[in-house]
Formats: C-alpha cells, sequence, structure tokens
C-alpha cells in the first residue's frame, strides 16, 4: 500500500545494509516503514497493533474496544478485533464457533452471508435469537463447534455472541446468551445447494423475559429506561426482583422509544400518521446500529419513528446519513434519562 501511494519514496535498491548496522538485503523503506509502526504502538488511541499474523490497522471510522483481561467484561455494542481476540482467548479463527481451548466459554459469531439466500440470524419478536450453525457447504453436522454450543451449559461454559460488521475482523458484541432448543431446515448452501442445516434457538442469560413489579404502562420515563437498561443479555445485572409479572424483554424496550416519542416521529417530527388497533398513535421502532451493533435489548439503540421515515433509513439514497441524523438525536434525547432530574 505504501509502495503503490509514494513509489518515488520505495527505492528497492537502497538495502538495509547500506545505511544501518544489519547485514539484511531488505530495502531499506521497508526498514524504516517497520520502524514507524512500532513508534505508532506506543502512542495511545493508536489504530496499529502487533498481532500473531503480523501488523493490523484498525479502522479510523470506528471506535474499537480493548480486550478485556476477562471475557464478562464485554460491553453490549462495542466492537472488538476478532484477530486480536483469538490472540488473546485462542479458538478457531476461521469458523462461525470458536471453542478456546482451557477456557470456560465458547464464542460464536454471526453475520449476514445467509440474507443471500432468503434466510438470516436475527432476534425474534419473543426476545429470542435464531442462530444458524456452522458448515458453509453440504449437510451441518451436530459435531465440533455445533456441539460444543449445544451443550454449552450442560459443559459449565459461558456463551458469548458477536455479529460480523462491514470492516474486515471487526466484530460487534450483542451479549451473553444460552443454548434454548434446535431444528434442522432445509437451507442453501454457499453453492446455492439444498443441504440439512442446524437453526439453534438462543435465548438472553437469565431468559427471554423481565419481571417488572408495576406495568410498563404505569412506570415513570426513568424507571421504564431503567427497566429496559436491566433486559440487556448479560450476567450481571444491578436489580433483581423477587416478584411482579414477567415481560417479553424487547417488547419494554419498544415501550420505552414509544413513550419517549409520545406521539411524534423522531425522524421527521410530524404526529404519528395514524392510530393502531388500541388507540395508540403508530409509531415503529428503529434500531439505529445495525442488528449486530448491540441487538433490540438495548433502549439507546432505539427510536421510535413513523413507517416513511422508517422506510427511508433502510431503503432511502441517504438512509445511511438519515441514520447518523436519528444517532445524534437519540444521544441528545436519552443522555440524561437515567438520572432523577432526566423526567
Amino acid at each position: 500500500m505504501v509502495e503503490a501511494e509514494y513509489p518515488e519514496l520505495c527505492d528497492d535498491s537502497i538495502l538495509c545494509r547500506d545505511v544501518c548496522s544489519t547485514n539484511s538485503t531488505q530495502p531499506e523503506w521497508k526498514h524504516r516503514l517497520r520502524t514507524v509502526q512500532q513508534s505508532l504502538l506506543e502512542k495511545d488511541r493508536s489504530r496499529v497493533k502487533r498481532l500473531s499474523k503480523g501488523w493490523f490497522y484498525e479502522p479510523a471510522e470506528i471506535e474499537v474496544a480493548n480486550i478485556p483481561d476477562d471475557p464478562a467484561e464485554f460491553e453490549i455494542g462495542s466492537r472488538y478485533n476478532r484477530w486480536e481476540l483469538h490472540d488473546i482467548y485462542g479458538g478457531q479463527r476461521y469458523y462461525g464457533i470458536a471453542t478456546p481451548s482451557d477456557q470456560d466459554f465458547i464464542l460464536a459469531f454471526t453475520g449476514d452471508s445467509g440474507n443471500t439466500y432468503g434466510y438470516s440470524d436475527g432476534f425474534q419478536e419473543d426476545g429470542s435469537f435464531k442462530y444458524t450453525g456452522e458448515g458453509q457447504e453440504g449437510d451441518m453436522t451436530m459435531d465440533k463447534g455445533n456441539i460444543a454450543l449445544r451443550d454449552h451449559r450442560e459443559d459449565d461454559k459461558n456463551l458469548y455472541l458477536f455479529a460480523d460488521t462491514e470492516y474486515p475482523w471487526i466484530a460487534t458484541y450483542r451479549g451473553e446468551y444460552q443454548y434454548e432448543d434446535h431444528h434442522w431446515e432445509t437451507l442453501p448452501d454457499k453453492n446455492d445447494s439444498l443441504r440439512d442445516a442446524i437453526r439453534f434457538t438462543l435465548t438472553p442469560v437469565g431468559g427471554r423475559t423481565i419481571t417488572i413489579d408495576e406495568s410498563p404502562d404505569r412506570l415513570s420515563l426513568t424507571d421504564l429506561f431503567e427497566a429496559a437498561k436491566e433486559s440487556a443479555p448479560k450476567r450481571n445485572t444491578t436489580k433483581t426482583t423477587s416478584s411482579g409479572r414477567s415481560y417479553v424483554r424487547s417488547e419494554v424496550v419498544k415501550k420505552f422509544a414509544r413513550r419517549i416519542a409520545d406521539g411524534t416521529c423522531m425522524g421527521c417530527e410530524n404526529p404519528a400518521p395514524f392510530e393502531d388497533s388500541n388507540g395508540d398513535p403508530y409509531l415503529e421502532v428503529h434500531h439505529l446500529h445495525s442488528r449486530g451493533d448491540g441487538g433490540p435489548d438495548d433502549p439507546e439503540n432505539v427510536i421510535a419513528i413513523c413507517p416513511n421515515c422508517h422506510r427511508r433509513v433502510h431503503y432511502g439514497h441517504d438512509g445511511k446519513s438519515f441514520n447518523s441524523e436519528l444517532i445524534d438525536k437519540a444521544k441528545e434525547l436519552y443522555k440524561d434519562i437515567d438520572t432523577p432530574t432526566g423526567e
């Protein structure tokens, strides 16, 4: 890349041994480049990393989090360098399900490859997550990573779920999940040939529901926000409730998004176009980041907008920039909601 951009500075005839104490016959410009990379490693927030397979440059457009010493400290919605994940924890780099040896967890990665064939992994209305087993061609088999995922609870291993992003080797953490069941479907493989495929149903740790003492409709906006935050798929929560009624996790988040919108589209800022069958203003709940960026169980990742704006953000020629505007609105709208003054 450097040679293509600056050919006049990359003179292969000048060798390391000609200008320094080494006896290397490599071009000196490559030596200088490595020196610069070594220096950049020491800089705060540097995007340059020295990993097992050489140098890695993390994308400038996004924030990539440091790998925690304890995987229980993964932050939902944060992006991580998958190559670095495997450098630190181990596990298979090129498989959908990684089973690091001598670790008490497995890592599952999901992507958009199935979209080409009309199916995809994703969140379901009941709060569960549909996950397609590993195996790119031919019939899938219940062995290796697939059986490790199925049996992870029996093997006393945690399951951490990640989603691929548009950036190579950068994955977003979705949360800690657990196997519930699986079934077989006839799906196309990468060669468009039909095969038997495994479809796992995963649920957030703690179940697909959240228990609240009062109906979400009777909670204050701040309490509803806190209940929605409680529903995120992670093992440790700050609050437990021993009695009350159970609600689907994602529905609590949707109620929060519609409550704070108060009948007004957060996109075009017009009133909801009509009322639904219950007489409530009809607004659709949009996930601000891609479904790989934290999932539906985080109230700070959703916003209520009208159907027209929802189609615009997904299919409009300015959809990406429009979504960025929505993200900025949500940050401003939600920034103080988790404090007593945020009501």
